[in-house]
């Protein structure tokens, strides 16, 4: 389905029946969420666990590309499939027609696109203002902490995402500002923007994407994590989907929270034991790699990156396990989730392989 279809029409009909203002407390009609980056990992979990209800909420997957695969995926997902909207996060207007009379946002912001921190800053504060002027009830926002603050060292796909967490909350204090309750349920709503920032921790999916496995020799393969004596908090992205829909189905719960969310906290050495336990003709090990080693890498973000895992050793960074399980009671540990998706990372191997030997 995409915004020329019929249905929008008749969604954006049942919508504005509510009012921009509507509550999210009630279930009497679904509400309309608005979901950013449903193509990629985070908005399409995101994305999925909402369509399987709709009973509860519609879906409107906002995409630069409304005829990719992966939107018309959505658009034929559950019983009445996603809403595609073509929308750009640089053009405000266009945000707008995709914000127009939805309940809620959840929104996710892409610095390794283009590599560019400001940039996402920007489009960040487009989509916010756009929540803002469409009267969106409830923004969920995957943010981060200020790692350059915490560590004193620039971690921009991180420290962006803080710049957004803390417009978002400049608004929620100027649209508070001279506000008092309008009724007893009204006591225990935010005065000013309702928000809830999600802070996300390493995702299991990583090992077959940006941190899959690198070849030592035949067989043998290193987990190049520079964690040295840390822990690592992490868990499926799949498993953020269901954590934002129990905080959509009791949003005043978490108006104004910031949450942690984390499934299993590991070592290096857990890894290492949890990979061999799952591949039986494959070894793989720890190569003891330091963070200042990791840093001085020549690929574009080395240096990003190794902050990052600074941050993650330096125990400023706060996930909760039981937050999480409490927002999704089915949340895999990594051992699970490794049996469940050890063909994704032997097929990530397999490939790198390949392109090796052309």
């Amino acid at each position: 389905m995409t915004e020329d279809t019929p249905e929008f029409t008749d969604i954006l009909a049942i919508t504005s029946k509510m009012g921009c203002g509507s509550s999210m407390d009630s279930f009497d009609e679904p509400k309309t969420v608005v979901v950013f980056g449903a193509t990629g990992l985070l908005g399409g979990s995101v994305a999925r666990a909402l369509l399987n209800d709709p009973f509860k909420f519609r879906v409107r997957c906002v995409t630069r590309k409304k005829n990719s695969d992966k939107a018309r995926e959505l658009a034929e997902l559950g019983t009445y499939g996603a809403v595609i909207v073509n929308a750009n996060l640089d053009d405000t207007k266009s945000l707008e027609k995709a914000l127009a009379n939805a309940d809620a946002m959840f929104l996710t912001t892409h610095f390794w696109e283009e590599k560019n921190k400001q940039k996402e800053i920007v489009q960040g504060l487009n989509a916010i203002d756009a929540a803002v002027s469409c009267g969106v009830s409830h923004i969920i926002f995957n943010g981060s902490e200020n790692v350059k603050k915490l560590i004193g060292r620039d971690c921009n796909h991180l420290d962006s995402k803080f710049s957004i967490e803390e417009y978002i909350r400049e608004v929620d204090t100027e649209e508070g500002e001279g506000r008092a309750p309008t009724s007893p349920d009204d006591e225990d709503k935010t005065l000013g923007l309702n928000y809830t920032i999600l802070r996300l921790p390493f995702w299991y999916e990583n090992f077959y994407t940006v941190f899959k496995p690198y070849k030592l020799k035949y067989g043998v393969y290193a987990l190049a994590l520079p964690l040295e004596d840390g822990a690592l908090d992490c868990m499926a992205v799949e498993d953020v989907g269901e954590c934002v829909y129990d905080i959509l189905c009791k949003p005043r719960l978490y108006y104004g929270k910031t949450l942690g969310l984390c499934a299993d906290r590991l070592s290096l050495a857990n890894v290492v034991d949890i990979f061999n336990k799952h591949f039986d003709t494959m070894k793989f090990k720890d190569p003891k790699m330091k963070i200042r080693d990791y840093e001085n890498f020549k690929f574009s973000g080395a240096k990003d990156l190794a902050a990052m895992f600074e941050f993650y050793k330096d125990g400023t960074c706060v996930r909760d396990i039981k937050l999480t399980k409490k927002l999704n009671s089915r949340i895999k540990s990594f051992d699970k989730w490794m049996d469940e998706n050890k063909d994704y990372v032997e097929e990530a191997i397999r490939v790198d392989e390949e392109l090796d030997q052309a």
